[in-house]
């Protein structure tokens, strides 16, 4: 049976839903968008495309979402990117992230970046996982 993203978006989200990181987090895991004006720690999971190959593959994401820091410099309020916060959580999702293989799939991390939200006053970690999915 060919899959979909969405079977990219549900691998992901029951994996991080019963993991160390979700009970680390402010916040929760959600599929595809978080909650309108949080300003809580969310994982976020959506996915790519998937192929329509024999052997399919597609891509999925992780976001990790962190409010930014106020601090004040010479009487002005300033946004600073939690990067502590970032690599606490960074180090719990690597490790469920960096590989896993089945009868039915395989996934492995691949690139990872930093994207800050100054609209919203907070940062979140990218990660991409790719995906190759078995006949």
């Amino acid at each position: 049976m060919k899959k979909t993203p969405l079977d990219i978006l549900t691998i992901l989200y029951k994996l991080l839903f019963a993991s160390s990181l979700k009970t680390a987090i402010t916040g929760s895991v959600y599929k595809q968008k978080r909650p309108t004006g949080s300003v809580l720690e969310d994982v976020v999971v959506n996915s790519l495309p998937v192929s329509g190959d024999q052997l399919q593959r597609g891509a999925g994401n992780v976001n990790i979402y962190v409010p930014d820091l106020l601090e004040t410099v010479a009487g002005t309020e300033l946004r600073i990117v939690d990067t502590a916060r970032l690599k606490v959580l960074a180090e719990l999702a690597v490790p469920l992230l960096t590989e896993f293989n089945c009868q039915q799939y395989r996934f492995w991390l691949g690139p990872t970046d930093v994207f800050e939200e100054p609209d919203t006053g907070q940062t979140y970690l990218n990660f991409r996982i790719e995906f190759q999915f078995f006949p």
